[in-house]
């Protein structure tokens, strides 16, 4: 397994679809002709389950899956090849490190299906719903832009609606979220929503707006 993991982060370094933060410049997304914008980004984006289904069904979009685990965003990437999907690529880094490759403003959804709730108290500051990180996707946000969060854990959600509210930000009813991606957010299970389905868990949904 452990030589399986090495050969997959190996070809990632191939893959066309995908860019290494640690050796692309900083201009890397101006110089990149095929982005159709705003942009859709799938952050923790694990085996890619949302990249691809997105990029399904929004050919006038480009998605970006982010994952700082080169074995798991293999998957995706070799999927999104397969199918040739020309609009799905995947950024190996660090979410913390978003904006040092994709510039302000131009991006126009922003999807975390099941990140970790990190659920102890000096973890907080982590959560990718904390405000912390609702800063970073303020700037990258085009106008009229919103998140889409899909979670099992009632408290992560609870304390994102807090957050979003805490910043100046709004839970968006249902009929006036911006879900115009082809898909609803209940149409796509990643491995650990079928995993939770089946266990009986409760999965809950949300969309944000932070202007």
């Amino acid at each position: 397994m452990a030589r399986k993991k090495r050969l997959r982060r190996a070809e990632l370094e191939t893959m066309p679809n995908v860019v290494d933060a640690r050796r692309c410049g900083s201009a890397w997304f101006e110089q990149t002709a095929v982005w159709k914008e705003p942009i859709v980004l799938e952050l923790g984006c694990g085996r890619g389950e949302y990249t691809i289904a997105l990029a399904r069904t929004r050919p006038d979009r480009c998605v970006l899956g982010v994952d700082r685990n080169g074995a798991r965003l293999w998957k995706g990437a070799a999927k999104a090849l397969d199918e040739r999907l020309g609009n799905a690529f995947f950024l190996h880094s660090p979410i913390e490190h978003l904006e040092e490759h994709v510039p302000p403003g131009r991006v126009g959804e922003i999807w975390l299906p099941f990140p970790d709730p990190l659920p102890k108290n000096r973890q907080a500051r982590h959560r990718l719903v904390s405000p912390v990180f609702l800063a970073r996707y303020r700037r990258l946000l085009c106008p009229g832009g919103a998140i889409h969060l899909k979670s099992d854990d009632r408290n992560l959600v609870n304390f994102a609606e807090r957050a979003v509210r805490s910043v100046g930000g709004r839970v968006l009813e249902p009929l006036e979220s911006l879900t115009d991606a082809g898909i609803g957010m209940t149409e796509v299970q990643t491995t650990y929503e079928r995993r939770y389905r089946e266990e009986g868990r409760t999965i809950y949904n949300r969309t944000f707006c932070l202007e």
